[in-house]
C-alpha cells in the first residue's frame, strides 16, 4: 500500500470514527440529557457522588474535555463550589475510558447489519424515543466500521521504517511516548481520537502495548489543553479547575513512568488481544488516579488556590448561567437558561417589594432601586431569548421541548411585570414630588392590592420553579381576587373624590398604580397558565 493509499485510508477512518462518536454522543444527550441535568443539579458537596457523576456524564458525553468545559461554565455561573467541581473532574477521568472499551470489541462484518438496523430505526421513528435509540445504533456501527477502516489504513505503515522507528523509539524511550502521546492530543484535542488511534495502530499489529500505554498516558495529559483554553479569561474557581485536572494527570503520569513495563507486563494478562489490553491499561489508569486522589480533594483545593491566586469577583446583573459551553449539550443549556430566568423572576420580584415599600412609606431611594434594576432586567431578558433561540430543539426530549416553549413566554412576562414596576415607580415619585399625599383608606386600599399581586405573581414563579401544576392553579384563583380588587378599590375612590375626601392629583396617580397592579397580575396569570397547559 502506497503512502497516499495508507494517509487516505487513514484519515476516512478516522473521519468516519469521529462522526459515529458525534452521533452517538449527541443520540445519547437526546435520549438520556435530562437524567444528565438532574444529576448535575443534584450535586452535592461529597467527593465521592461528584465522581460518580463525572463517570456517568463523562459516558454519557463519550468526552472528559466536554465534561470539564461544562465544569468551567457551572463554575462561573457559581453553581457549583470547586470542590465539586474537582470531584466530577475527577469521575470524568473514569467515564472517558469507556469509549476505548467499546471499539477494542472485534466486531468484525457485523458493523453493517448494525448500521442497517441503526439507520431505519432513526428514519422510521424520527423524533421519538425508539428514533434515539436508533441513532445509538447507527453510531455505534460507525464507530466500528471506521474503526476497521483505520486499522486496515495503517496496517501499511509496517512497511516504513521511519514510522516503525519512532513507534520503536515510544516503546524503549517511555518518556518520549508520553511526549508525542501529548502533543498529537494537544493538537486534534481529543483523548478519545488518540485513543482509538493507538488501539487502531495496536490492532494493525505496529505498535506494542509499553508503546501504546506510553502514547495513552501522554494523551491523559494533552486533553488538559481544552479546560486549560476554556478557562482563559473565566473565573479564579474556572482557571484553578483546569490547574487541578493539569496537576492530576501530570502527577499521576510522572508516578506510573517508572511501572510502565512492569504495567504493560500485568496488562497483557488479562486478555489475548493487543487493543482489549491497551484499553484495559487506560482504564486501571485512570480509575487507580481517580480511587487514589478521592482523599485528597481538599488538598488539591488548597494547592490550586496557592498556585493560582486571586478573589472571585463579585456577582453582577451581567448573566450568570449563560455559558456558551453548554450550548453543546442543549438539555444542560435549557437547565442553566431556566436557573438564569429565575434569577430574572427575583429581581422583578424585589421591584415590586421595593415599589411597595417606596410608595407607602414614601421613600425615594427605594423607589430608585427600581430604575436601577430594571436594566438588569432587561438586558437579562435580551441575553436570555438569545440563548434560548440558540438551543438546538433537535436534541431535546418532548418534555424539554415543551419546557423550552415555556421559557420564551415566561421571559417576556416577566419583563413585562419589571416594565409595570417602573411604571409604579414613576408615579411613586411623583406622588412624592408634589407632595400629594393620599388618604388612609386610599393607602390601606393600595397596600391591600399590593400584597395581593405580590403574593399571586410570587406563586406564579413558584410554580414554575417547582414545575407545580397546583401552585399554578392557585395562582389563577389569586387572580380573581386582584381583578375583584382593582374594581372595587377604583369605585371606592370615585365615592372618595365625590365626597372631597381625596386630592385629585393624587387619585389620578393612585387609580393609574392600581390599574399597573392589576397588569401585573395578568402577566402572573400567563406564566401560570404556561405551567399548567404546558409543563
Amino acid at each position: 500500500m502506497d503512502s497516499v493509499a495508507i494517509v487516505m485510508s487513514a484519515a476516512g477512518g478516522l473521519a468516519l470514527f469521529l462522526y459515529g462518536l458525534r452521533l452517538l454522543s449527541s443520540a445519547l444527550k437526546r435520549a438520556i440529557g435530562e437524567k444528565m441535568r438532574a444529576l448535575l443539579e443534584r450535586l452535592t458537596g461529597k467527593a465521592y457522588r461528584g465522581v460518580i457523576v463525572g463517570a456517568v456524564t463523562s459516558g454519557i458525553l463519550q468526552s472528559s474535555s466536554m465534561t470539564m468545559v461544562l465544569l468551567i461554565g457551572l463554575l462561573n455561573a457559581g453553581a457549583l463550589k470547586l470542590s465539586q467541581g474537582i470531584g466530577v473532574m475527577l469521575g470524568s477521568e473514569i467515564g472517558t475510558t469507556l469509549t476505548a472499551q467499546i471499539i477494542a470489541f472485534k466486531i468484525g462484518h457485523y458493523y453493517l447489519p448494525i448500521i442497517t438496523i441503526g439507520f431505519l430505526m432513526s428514519e422510521i421513528f424520527r423524533g421519538k424515543k425508539a428514533g434515539d435509540v436508533g441513532r445509538i445504533v447507527l453510531g455505534f456501527g460507525l464507530l466500528f466500521l471506521g474503526m476497521g477502516i483505520l486499522s486496515g489504513g495503517l496496517k501499511g505503515l509496517a512497511q516504513s521504517a521511519a514510522v516503525l522507528g519512532l513507534l520503536e523509539s515510544c516503546g524503549s524511550n517511555i518518556l518520549l511516548g508520553v511526549l508525542v502521546g501529548a502533543v498529537v492530543t494537544a493538537i486534534i484535542q481529543s483523548s478519545s481520537a488518540m485513543t482509538a488511534l493507538v488501539i487502531a495502530l495496536g490492532a494493525a499489529g505496529v505498535l506494542t502495548l509499553p508503546a501504546a500505554i506510553a502514547l495513552t498516558l501522554g494523551a491523559n495529559i494533552g486533553t488538559t489543553i481544552t479546560a486549560q483554553i476554556a478557562s482563559i479569561g473565566s473565573s479564579v474557581s474556572s482557571r484553578r479547575l483546569a490547574m487541578a485536572q493539569l496537576l492530576v494527570n501530570v502527577l499521576g503520569v510522572a508516578v506510573f513512568l517508572p511501572f510502565v513495563s512492569w504495567f504493560a507486563r500485568m496488562m497483557a494478562l488479562t486478555s489475548a488481544s493487543l487493543p482489549r489490553q491497551i484499553a484495559n491499561a487506560h482504564t486501571v489508569f485512570n480509575v487507580a488516579v481517580t480511587l487514589a486522589l478521592i482523599p485528597c480533594v481538599g488538598t488539591l483545593v488548597w494547592l490550586v488556590e496557592r498556585i493560582v491566586r486571586g478573589r472571585e469577583a463579585t456577582a453582577t446583573a451581567a448573566p450568570q448561567f449563560l455559558a456558551d459551553e453548554f450550548l453543546s449539550t442543549p438539555s444542560v443549556a435549557l437547565s442553566q437558561a431556566r436557573h438564569e430566568l429565575l434569577r430574572m423572576a427575583d429581581m422583578a420580584d424585589s421591584m415590586i417589594g421595593a415599589c411597595h415599600t417606596g410608595v407607602m412609606e414614601r421613600s425615594r431611594s427605594t423607589i430608585d432601586e427600581v430604575f436601577e434594576t430594571e436594566e438588569a432586567v432587561d438586558g437579562l431578558k435580551r441575553a436570555i431569548e438569545d440563548y434560548l433561540d440558540r438551543i438546538h430543539g433537535d436534541s431535546l426530549s418532548e418534555k424539554e421541548e415543551r419546557r423550552l416553549h415555556v421559557l420564551h413566554h415566561v421571559t417576556g412576562d416577566i419583563e413585562r411585570v419589571g416594565d409595570q414596576a417602573v411604571n409604579i415607580a414613576q408615579r411613586g415619585l411623583l406622588l412624592l414630588r408634589d407632595e400629594n399625599n393620599l388618604s388612609e383608606t386610599a393607602r390601606s386600599d393600595l397596600n391591600d392590592l399590593f400584597e395581593k399581586t405580590m403574593a399571586l405573581y410570587r406563586r406564579s414563579i413558584e410554580s414554575l420553579r417547582e414545575e407545580d401544576r397546583d401552585l399554578a392553579r392557585q395562582a389563577l384563583g389569586l387572580e380573581e381576587d386582584v381583578d375583584r380588587l382593582e374594581r372595587e378599590y377604583k369605585t371606592n375612590h370615585v365615592i372618595r373624590l365625590e365626597r372631597g375626601d381625596c386630592n385629585s392629583a393624587a387619585g389620578i396617580l393612585y387609580v393609574e398604580i392600581l390599574h399597573n397592579l392589576e397588569r401585573m397580575g395578568d402577566h402572573a396569570v400567563n406564566i401560570a397558565g404556561d405551567v399548567l397547559h404546558a409543563i
